[in-house]
């Protein structure tokens, strides 16, 4: 799935753009009964093509869309900063290892069991997620849900970090399965809508930057094909700088404002 870039000078509206078409894409739906698509005055053609993308999405599963800053944390590592971005919409901690351990959990029907007796012994199983590994609250609450996880409780700590470090960067491989398994459901992930949000400020004049942000969208389109739709708004266009050149061959589509 050949990936957009959207481009226009500082104040053009690329963010509002782009924040408008997560909105649209997933039709969200507020609190009244209210929907994206249903306030939104379109013209027939854009309407037309966002029924078609609603029944794309019954056949893989759904639709999802979610956006963020690249340089928001993570580091260097484009994987982690993306998986930072995919977690946090699927309702995960952003932090790598902490969302393997939720969806280990989850995988296995720990979840409910643990949260709940992390949540009655008076804590929040958000904060103790914080302290993965040292907290003795959810080191007690694992072993109750699952007592061949560790011996005991001192064990507990040391079995999640060995089975849940929390890495400098990721595989393409280790990145793709982590996506699939926080946005999927029964083996389909569905039609996704990913905003990287002010990329050219995150690439700059690294070269080096840009060919991981490539890099990201090409595994991504290997292992999960026209499920996986990227975005990434930028003040210039594609070909004007030699940094962003680099990204032509992935971010093929260009809107410019």
């Amino acid at each position: 799935q050949p990936a957009v870039w959207v481009s226009g000078f500082y104040g053009s509206g690329k963010s509002h753009l782009v924040k408008m078409l997560r909105f649209l894409w997933a039709d969200f739906a507020f609190p009244d009964g209210a929907t994206a698509r249903g306030l939104a005055h379109l013209p027939e053609e854009i309407q037309a093509q966002l029924k078609e993308l609603s029944t794309q999405g019954k056949r893989l599963g759904g639709l999802h869309a979610t956006g963020g800053k690249l340089g928001s944390g993570a580091g260097e590592s484009v994987r982690l900063a993306l998986l930072g971005i995919v977690f946090r919409s699927a309702g995960l901690p952003e932090d790598y290892a902490a969302a393997c351990f939720v969806l280990f959990l989850k995988k296995n029907g720990f979840l409910e069991p643990v949260k709940t007796a992390v949540e009655q012994s008076g804590r929040s199983f958000v904060s103790e997620l914080n302290d993965l590994y040292v907290s003795p609250v959810l080191a007690k609450a694992l072993l109750a849900a699952n007592p061949i996880f560790a011996r005991n409780e001192k064990e507990v700590g040391a079995q999640i970090k060995a089975q849940f470090p929390r890495p400098t960067d990721v595989s393409d491989t280790e990145m793709t399965v982590a996506i699939a398994e926080a946005l999927g459901s029964g083996g389909k992930l569905p039609g996704t809508l990913i905003v990287l949000d002010e990329v050219q400020q995150y690439i700059g004049e690294s070269t080096d930057r840009a060919y991981r942000v490539q890099g990201v969208a090409e595994a991504c389109s290997k292992r999960f094909g026209a499920r996986v739709l990227f975005v990434g708004p930028g003040q210039t266009a594609i070909t004007g700088t030699p940094q962003l050149q680099r990204l032509q061959a992935r971010f093929k589509l260009p809107v410019e404002l």
